[in-house]
């Protein structure tokens, strides 16, 4: 790669210092950042740089979605008339029966492209979710595949789907109308899959996309949990049990919904998952004794204040209280059913929802916010140090803002600004590891337009061959009412 120079930038570090500079330029070269420095010096130290006009930009670290979903990207719409746990079984049971190669393939490529364009360039994501399909490594293979190429660095959480034991699995060749073969899935061999995954991790130490393990849930009697099940509640030890096993062999992220009861259910039955390389997702509902759980494991949370289950299941994430507790909190969009994947967004909906709900309009300040979308993002990843600032020697993972825009004027207090007002389509440049994926909103990387219009005839032999057209259509009590049922 030649050396590139965003010139001339509002350059918003996210250093220790926080600092935030004017007319200045970073200085990339390979994979990382080489300089940060005053605009005139750099641009005559660097001649031969591909120049980037950063005059009415600021330039900041790409944020961290916590919380993505391959297979989800593609299923944006369909069962929105269903209530949660009836979308989450219809999602569980049509992964593993209805996807192919080319689903995960384009699925990926709309995951990569959503994200990237809105400023995001790091995701934790399971393979799958609701419906993990680690019952070959070749859908996982593929994603990952998609991923590296198109620029979005990414770590997979693999792992089992969620039980009982052994599973149907269908596969499909040739479209709709192609061979249909299906075949019972082993709990042990989904785990031997995901070994097999993981031992990939340390032969691509340049690779923008690796693996954790994950978990869709603990599984445990818990009122906060739709899909729980006695049957599946006898799965958890064992399941726990594995996932241990592979988090430690390799050293990885360790992923999963958590809310009510689970995580005092967790290390009171000591199933070994809690600790400084697990993110929990939504804590939502959990109790003061969970919190201190956290602190004094150094468990990280994962928060996402657009996901759907805000709006059916009771409780609310205690960002302040984890905060103040002194555990790690970060930001994460889910599945983007409801909402698309942008975490300008999500930064704001954190503020209104602590604000709203204590009548305190001084809780979680926007600088607080945008850590949590930065820098803390990397560090519940373990990456902080290679990564979440603008700084000489981390890589070059970056963001741009168009700036000259009216609702990001006046410029004064730039970080409210960004944070109150911005969003993902504010986003100009995007690099990745100092590659550079997108400038002026134009990827870099691959073809947007065959990207979406490929998916769109994926998605569309997909509701043919699962009969989910009834699942695409509005519902009877739409329009002219204040609630649809």
């Amino acid at each position: 790669m030649s050396d590139l120079l965003f010139h001339d930038a509002t350059v918003i570090t996210m250093n220790p210092e926080r600092a935030i500079l004017n007319h200045t330029s970073v200085a990339i070269r390979d994979e990382r950042i080489v300089e940060v420095g005053p605009a005139a010096a750099l641009k005559n130290k660097y001649p031969a740089a591909k120049i980037i006009d950063c005059k009415h930009k600021a330039v900041l670290p790409g944020m961290v979605d916590l919380h993505g979903y391959l297979g989800g990207s593609l299923l944006k719409s369909a069962g929105q008339n269903l209530n949660g746990g009836e979308r989450r079984t219809m999602l569980e049971n049509l992964l593993p029966d209805f996807t192919d190669e080319a689903w995960w393939e384009a699925d990926a490529q709309l995951n990569a492209l959503e994200r990237l364009k809105m400023g995001t360039t790091c995701m934790f994501s399971m393979m799958g979710g609701n419906g993990t399909r680690t019952d070959e490594v070749v859908f996982t293979e593929i994603a990952a595949r998609e991923l590296e190429r198109i620029g979005l660095r990414t770590r997979i959480g693999v792992g089992p789907a969620r039980p009982p034991w052994p599973r149907k699995f269908t596969y499909w060749r040739n479209g709709v109308s192609g061979a249909r073969t299906e075949r019972s899935v082993g709990f042990d061999e989904v785990m031997d899959n995901c070994d097999r995954l993981l031992s990939l991790n340390n032969k691509a130490s340049s690779a923008i996309v690796d693996y954790g393990v994950a978990l869709s849930r603990i599984g445990n009697r818990n009122e906060h949990d739709p899909v729980w099940s006695p049957e599946r509640e006898q799965w958890v030890r064992k399941q726990a049990e594995a996932v241990a096993h592979l988090q430690k062999k390799y050293g990885v992220t360790f992923w999963t919904h958590m809310y009510g009861n689970a995580v005092e259910y967790t290390h009171d039955e000591k199933l070994g998952l809690l600790g400084p390389d697990t993110v929990l997702s939504h804590c939502t509902g959990i109790s003061e004794r969970a919190i201190g759980i956290m602190r004094d494991t150094g468990t990280h949370a994962a928060h996402h204040p657009r996901a759907g289950r805000i709006y059916t299941y009771p409780g609310r994430c205690p960002v302040p209280e984890l905060i103040d507790a002194g555990v790690t909190v970060a930001l994460g969009s889910d599945a983007p059913a409801t909402h698309n994947c942008d975490l300008f967004l999500d930064m704001k909906a954190a503020i209104d929802q602590q604000r709203i709900h204590f009548k305190d309009a001084d809780l979680l300040p926007p600088g607080k916010v945008l850590e949590m979308a930065t820098i803390d993002g990397y560090k519940v990843l373990g990456l902080d140090k290679e990564l979440g600032s603008v700084e000489a020697g981390k890589k070059a993972d970056l963001i741009t803002v168009n700036l000259l825009q009216p609702h990001l004027y006046p410029l004064d207090m730039l970080v409210y600004r960004l944070v109150y007002n911005a969003t993902g389509g504010d986003v100009a440049d995007v690099t990745v590891s100092g590659r550079l994926v997108m400038q002026d909103r134009k990827m870099l990387t691959i073809d947007e337009a065959q990207v979406l219009d490929n998916a769109q005839a994926v998605y569309g032999r997909f509701v043919e061959r699962a009969n989910l057209l009834a699942y695409t259509k509005n519902p009877n009590r739409f329009w002219g009412v204040s609630r649809s049922e």
